[in-house]
C-alpha cells in the first residue's frame, strides 16, 4: 500500500515531479561497494533509524529517507535518516545531521510487484529525458523514502526519487 495516498494498487502510480522543502535529516552515514549494499549492508542503518524513530515517540515521525551519492569508483555513499524537526545541529546520540536545500525531484512509488528497483530507476531516467527535464546531481544522486515500518525482508516498497534542475 502507498503510505502517502493509501492506494493499494501501486501499479496505478506514474512518474511525477514533486517538491521537497529544505530540511534537516538526522541519521547515519555509510559508504561501501555496490556488492556490499546488494548483500544487505544498508539494512542495519535503516533498522537503526526505525529504532530511533520508535524511541523518539514522535507523533510527526516522517518516512525514513535514504540519500545516495555515486561518487566512489567502486561504490557509493549513503545516508539513512528522518526529518530532524527542530533539533539542534549537534546530536549527542550518535546521529548526524544532513541539511538539504529545497529540491524538485522526479518520483514514483515502487511496490513489491514492480520488479527490480534498478530497472525502475532506468525507466525513470527515460521518462525524465522524454519529458524534457534534466537531472541535477550537484547535491545528491538519489533520494529514496521508505515507510517508517518498512520490512526489509519483504520485496521493496519505497518512493524512488531523482533530483531535477530547478526551473
Amino acid at each position: 500500500m502507498c503510505a502517502r495516498c493509501g492506494d493499494i494498487t501501486l501499479r496505478n502510480h506514474r512518474f511525477a515531479i514533486v517538491a521537497r522543502p529544505s530540511e534537516q535529516l538526522r541519521g547515519i552515514f555509510w559508504e561501501g561497494t555496490y556488492a556490499q549494499a546488494a548483500a544487505g549492508a544498508l539494512h542495519p542503518l535503516i533498522e537503526a533509524v526505525k529504532t530511533w524513530q520508535r524511541a523518539d515517540a514522535d507523533p510527526l515521525a516522517s518516512a525514513i529517507t535514504g540519500i545516495s551519492w555515486n561518487d566512489r569508483p567502486d561504490g557509493f555513499r549513503f545516508f539513512a535518516g528522518t526529518n530532524a524537526g527542530a533539533i539542534h545541529s549537534t546530536i549527542h546520540d550518535g546521529r548526524q545531521v544532513l541539511s538539504l536545500p529545497a529540491m524538485r525531484l522526479a518520483s514514483i512509488w515502487h511496490g513489491p510487484e514492480d520488479g527490480d528497483v534498478v530497472q525502475h530507476y532506468g525507466a525513470m531516467l527515460e521518462w525524465i529525458e522524454r519529458s524534457g527535464e534534466k537531472r541535477d546531481t550537484s547535491i545528491l544522486h538519489h533520494r529514496e523514502e521508505y515507510p517508517s515500518d518498512i520490512d526489509l525482508a519483504a520485496p521493496p516498497v519505497l518512493r524512488l526519487m531523482l533530483p531535477l534542475v530547478a526551473t
